[in-house]
């Protein structure tokens, strides 16, 4: 990873970025809700975050993955789902992909 550009900027998914992530959401103007699925009550796991504006709806586990997905839909449109041939692009990701200790060392390629 030595040989990576520098960025003006770096940001990962974190707990750091889920304010951020619902302010920008509300910013775009839509109402947010949060509630959690589970059968057994008092345990609070599976969170969902869900987005609504001008008659669409979004649904996620997490306010960044939320914002993904009106992000692709204002990008994509009603017709956001994947085309012939699109998948090609996550094969050449993977296909290319190398792995990295925790020290940032090439262990496979």
């Amino acid at each position: 990873m030595d040989d990576e550009p520098e960025f003006r900027i770096g940001i990962c998914a974190a707990g750091n970025t889920l304010i951020p992530c619902l302010q920008t959401i509300v910013a775009k103007g839509y109402t947010v809700k949060h509630y959690f699925l589970n059968d057994t009550p008092g345990e609070w796991e599976n969170p969902q975050w869900d987005a609504e504006k001008d008659g669409c709806f979004f649904s996620a586990t997490s306010p960044d993955a939320l914002l993904g997905l009106i992000a692709m839909w204002e990008v994509r449109g009603d017709d956001w789902s994947i085309k012939p041939g699109e998948s090609e692009l996550l094969d050449r990701l993977i296909d290319s992909a190398v792995m990295y200790d925790s020290e940032g060392n090439v262990i496979d390629q």
